[in-house]
């Protein structure tokens, strides 16, 4: 029934041909032209289970029935319409979800992981959309940006960069893990939490390409770039990021986890955490309530810049945007970025000072071991260095507990400045600038001392060394090789019992 005069009068329009008795299950007035409507309707309770798909352009004078693509003994129960891109239409059946981009002319299916379970209703929210089922719980295709832009002329490209939507600056979490709702055992587990960051989305006709993304400051800048590995040594690191559970990332490829865009052949998907680069770190560093990732990067517009293989690179912009939940200034949030920035550099100050101590040490065992008599000069430059890493990092740490029994040093000092003024959106306070401005101070005396050690004496050093055939120690902020232990045999481990005994 269709009424024009607010409800004064009604004229029964119902498409000639539906039937008796046919339910008529949603009505879907269209966003784009008065007089478009779409209904879905179904007959299941009569045995009939043929989909009944219409849609009138004239208030319901004449209907079209679209149904071509979706299988015929699949009824239908929802139909709605794309407020966004016109003709994109959604429909729910009795056993999943279908798409269609030419105003229903043709379907095709829209599960993916969706269990095959009726689909009573769907609707487009904030560009996801979502389907309520019955029985199998409430599910969501998050991001429909690439659907909306898909199209004939994308598909025959050999590679597309869709237009990724914007993203809010917000930590989702990843999703919830545990074995039920609220903790309870054996509950139905909750819903997980929507990927962080922003999601980027691209097509690839063949697989097995070298895909790089690049990720743009507003002002053009490099801030990080990413690389496909072959699909054997991708496979391997999704395997490793979902055996590590949702605290490593759950296996959400590129916000968390992997960190490698994906280059199957058809759609991919790649997500930027929307952070700058991390603080430097070493090999086997432990920290207590601090770590060593980069600030989320400030609200503006970005770019992704891809590049697959020798074809030319392909540019896409968007929009991070702050929490509007927050009351923070613009300012505020600034200052905050400027003040992690500032954190992170000066962790990695302290972390590059310490490899750059282990790997000059290392270089100095070498030279002692070729020249014994180079010892004891090298011995006051291992003490003094020795002493600054003790002061920069906590050497007894070999545990995640130990830092409960070993004060933390200058590194770990900064680094939980990072996780105090980056827990939410707001300005650092000021008790936190004035720790930065004191422990910063202190990193610099050391610095400063591992300087001078590595000028005046290590000079010294070397010119001694020159005098018995030795190469220059050469210091460098990288971790020292790794020592291989040695291998000991049965026989060997029987006589060191034998001894012992």
């Amino acid at each position: 029934q269709v009424t024009r005069d607010a409800g004064k009068t009604w004229k029964n329009v119902t498409p000639p041909g539906i039937g008796d008795f046919t339910r008529i299950s949603i009505i879907e007035a269209s966003h784009y032209a008065e007089g478009t409507a779409y209904v879905a309707a179904n007959r299941f309770q009569l045995d009939d289970f043929q989909p009944l798909l219409y849609k009138t352009t004239d208030f319901g004078a004449t209907w079209t029935k679209i149904v071509n693509g979706i299988a015929a003994d699949e009824f239908t129960r929802v139909i709605r319409e794309d407020p966004v891109r016109r003709g994109l239409l959604y429909a729910g059946t009795e056993r999943g979800a279908w798409v269609s981009f030419d105003d229903g002319s043709n379907w095709q299916k829209l599960q993916r992981n969706l269990p095959p379970a009726p689909v009573h209703d769907l609707v487009v929210k904030e560009g996801d959309l979502v389907a309520a089922t019955h029985g199998r719980a409430v599910l969501v295709l998050v991001d429909l940006s690439a659907l909306r832009q898909m199209s004939a002329e994308v598909l025959a490209h050999p590679v597309h960069l869709f237009t990724p939507r914007d993203a809010y600056r917000i930590e989702w979490g990843g999703g919830f893990g545990g074995g039920g709702r609220g903790g309870v055992p054996g509950a139905t587990n909750p819903g997980q939490n929507p990927t962080t960051g922003a999601v980027i989305y691209y097509h690839l006709t063949s697989a097995n390409q070298k895909v790089k993304l690049e990720f743009l400051a507003p002002n053009g800048d490099l801030i990080k770039s990413y690389e496909s590995a072959d699909s054997a040594a991708l496979a391997a690191e999704r395997a490793a990021a979902a055996a590590a559970g949702p605290a490593a990332g759950g296996g959400r490829f590129g916000g968390g986890g992997a960190t490698r865009p994906a280059n199957a052949a058809g759609l991919n998907q790649f997500a930027w955490d929307m952070r700058y680069p991390d603080a430097s770190s070493f090999r086997g560093m432990i920290m207590w309530a601090g770590g060593t990732r980069g600030p989320v990067a400030p609200a503006g517009t970005y770019s992704v810049r891809m590049t697959v293989g020798d074809a030319a690179p392909q540019v896409a912009k968007f929009k991070l945007m702050n929490d509007p939940r927050s009351t923070a200034t613009e300012a505020d949030l600034v200052a905050q970025f400027d003040f992690l920035m500032k954190v992170r550099d000066r962790t990695s100050a302290a972390n590059d000072a310490v490899k750059t101590i282990r790997n000059v040490r290392a270089q100095l065992a070498e030279r002692v071991a070729a020249a014994p008599r180079l010892k004891r000069t090298a011995d006051a430059i291992n003490e003094a260095l020795a002493a600054a890493e003790r002061e920069l990092y906590q050497v007894k740490n070999q545990s995640g507990q130990d830092p409960l029994n070993f004060p933390v040093r200058l590194n770990n000092q900064m680094a939980g400045l990072a996780g105090v003024a980056g827990s939410g959106p707001y300005r650092p306070t000021d008790q936190s600038v004035a720790v930065y401005e004191e422990v910063s101070a202190s990193i610099e005396v050391q610095l400063q001392k591992v300087q001078k050690v590595l000028t005046d004496d290590l000079n010294k050093f070397n010119q001694e060394a020159k005098r018995f055939g030795q190469p220059p120690v050469v210091p460098k902020a990288e971790d020292p090789p790794v020592t291989p232990r040695p291998t000991v045999t049965a026989d060997a481990d029987m006589m060191e019992t034998d001894h012992a005994a």
